[in-house]
Formats: structure tokens, C-alpha cells, sequence
């Protein structure tokens, strides 16, 4: 058994077609075929059941799949493990996060990028469930975003830092001397809200859920943090909900904590569970902890 025979299965049992699975192969349809067929040889099983129209997993290729995926993994780790080992400071660093989290890759990003020249970086903004879904899936190596309060089973999420949700004013609002504030308090006032997707904004969403009785005046909704606090700075009278990351670099906004149900943001390195960690993932993650808008959070 060999793993490129392991390689062709797997990729044609996804696709369930020789023709699709040999184009993103790179290989000939008779190839494929053949080489599958010494597999099933080997194993004296049918792996794929063929006919005119379609090909189907047997009994004998569902309880392959995972094994042989398993162990393409496996042998992907030894790859990667080798090279590491060679010469660290060579190869790609994918990271995913979230646009809370901008101000505190800024620093990282700019220390290691001057520390480690041969590491390219590969950055990926969006959405909490979107970056999992690339986690999944492989495309980053590692995902910056809060926790969820549903925990994910087949990832390790690392605790950096923990925050609150906040309403962000400028200094010279009427509130920004408030040591806390309630959503009652901010109804008669015009309030820019992070877009849905967002993972504050599912905490907002929720408190309003359960007090029904409250009437924020919503006037915008975005996904950019950075944006909601230019939008409160530049002298409007909007107000936003933010967690207290978001005015961490600006000197001319304040965060006063919201009173709240469970009024806690966990910032974290999520990461697949029992997969290799890259050694310039471990860097990376042991610079955030270091860095000066992380140790200031805790």
C-alpha cells in the first residue's frame, strides 16, 4: 500500500467522480483507475462501486476514508515535522482573525516579521464562524477570535486575555465619567452596532432578548471595529458597543463596561486539537502573550 494509492482514493471517494478526481490529480482517468484497483488488489476488497452514471463508496471504502485520511495527515505532519526542523525560519504562516483583534496582530505581526525574515505571512480578516470553517479545513494555521459559549469539540482554544463588552463614547461625552452604564441608559442616544456575525454583538443581541423592553436607536450597523470608533471620534453623536480592545490605541475614546449577564470576553488562539503545531505558530502565539496590548488586558 502506498501513499499516493492512498492519495488517489481518498481525493476520487470525496469526489465520487474518476473524471474530476483525475483533473485535480493532474493525472490520467486510466491511471487513477489503475492505480485504485492495485489498492483494491492489495486489500481484496472493492473500494468504489462503479457504474455508467455514477460511482458510489462500498462498505469496505466508508471504513477506509478516515484511516486513509488519517494517515495522509500523519505523513503530512512528518513533512512538515522534517522541515522544522531543517531550518525553521523558512515557510508560511497562515493566521485567521477577527477585526476586534486587529490592533493586537499590529504588534505582533510587526515584531515578527522583523524577527523572523524568512516566514511569510498569509492574513485572512472575518468572521468567528467563518475563520473556524478555514481552520477546518486547513487553510489557516491558526485562528485569533473570542471564545464561543458553545465549546468547539475538535479545536484547543488558548485563553490570552479576557475583556468586556463596553459602550464606547468620547471623552468629553456625558457618560465617559460613568464607572458603568446599561443598556436602558443608552436608549436616547444614536448607536452604530457591530454587524451580526460579529461575536460582541451576539452578546448584545442576547441581553436585548432578554429585556424586550429596551429600544436602542440603531442608526448603522458594520463589521469594522476600527470603523465604529473613527465614526464615534470624528465628533458625531453616535455611540457604539464595543469590547474594551477596540479603543485600546485611541487615547480620545473611552470604554465604560456594560452592566450585563456574563459580561466576559475571552480572547483566544484557537488551533485543531491533536494536529501539529508549526514551531512559527508557537512563536507567533508566545509574542502575542508578550506583547504589550495583551499583558495590559491581563
Amino acid at each position: 500500500m502506498e501513499l499516493r494509492q492512498l492519495k488517489y482514493f481518498v481525493k476520487t471517494a470525496q469526489l465520487l467522480s474518476f473524471s474530476e478526481a483525475s483533473r485535480q490529480l493532474y493525472i490520467s482517468q486510466s491511471t487513477l483507475s489503475q492505480q485504485i484497483k492495485q489498492l483494491e488488489d492489495e486489500l481484496q476488497c472493492n473500494l468504489l462501486q462503479r457504474t455508467s452514471h455514477k460511482v458510489v463508496l462500498t462498505e469496505c471504502g466508508e471504513r477506509l476514508l478516515p484511516m486513509a485520511l488519517k494517515c495522509l495527515r500523519e505523513a503530512d505532519n512528518c513533512v512538515l515535522e522534517v522541515a522544522n526542523v531543517k531550518n525553521l525560519m523558512t515557510g508560511t504562516l497562515n493566521i485567521g482573525v477577527t477585526h476586534s483583534f486587529s490592533h493586537i496582530l499590529w504588534y505582533t505581526m510587526k515584531e515578527f516579521l522583523y524577527t523572523y525574515k524568512g516566514i511569510k505571512l498569509n492574513v485572512h480578516y472575518g468572521y468567528t464562524d467563518n475563520l473556524i470553517n478555514m481552520l477546518r479545513k486547513k487553510e489557516i494555521d491558526f485562528a485569533l477570535a473570542y471564545k464561543k459559549e458553545e465549546p468547539y469539540e475538535e479545536f484547543e482554544s488558548f485563553k490570552l486575555f479576557s475583556t468586556s463588552l463596553c459602550a464606547v463614547l468620547p471623552k468629553r461625552h456625558e457618560l465617559a465619567e460613568r464607572k458603568i452604564l446599561s443598556l436602558k441608559e443608552l436608549e436616547k442616544y444614536p448607536i452604530a452596532l457591530p454587524a451580526k456575525g460579529v461575536q460582541g454583538r451576539r452578546w448584545i443581541d442576547r441581553e436585548l432578548q432578554r429585556h424586550p423592553e429596551i429600544k436602542l436607536r440603531v442608526r448603522i450597523e458594520l463589521n469594522d471595529a476600527n470603523f465604529l470608533c473613527d465614526l464615534v471620534e470624528q465628533g458625531s453623536s453616535l455611540v457604539t458597543i464595543l469590547s474594551s480592545l477596540a479603543v485600546a490605541k485611541n487615547s480620545d475614546l473611552v470604554a465604560v463596561p456594560l452592566d450585563i449577564e456574563d459580561n466576559e470576553l475571552i480572547g483566544c488562539v484557537h488551533v485543531l486539537k491533536d494536529e501539529y503545531m508549526k514551531h512559527s505558530v508557537k512563536e507567533f502565539v508566545r509574542m502575542l502573550r508578550q506583547s504589550p496590548v495583551v499583558m495590559l488586558m491581563n
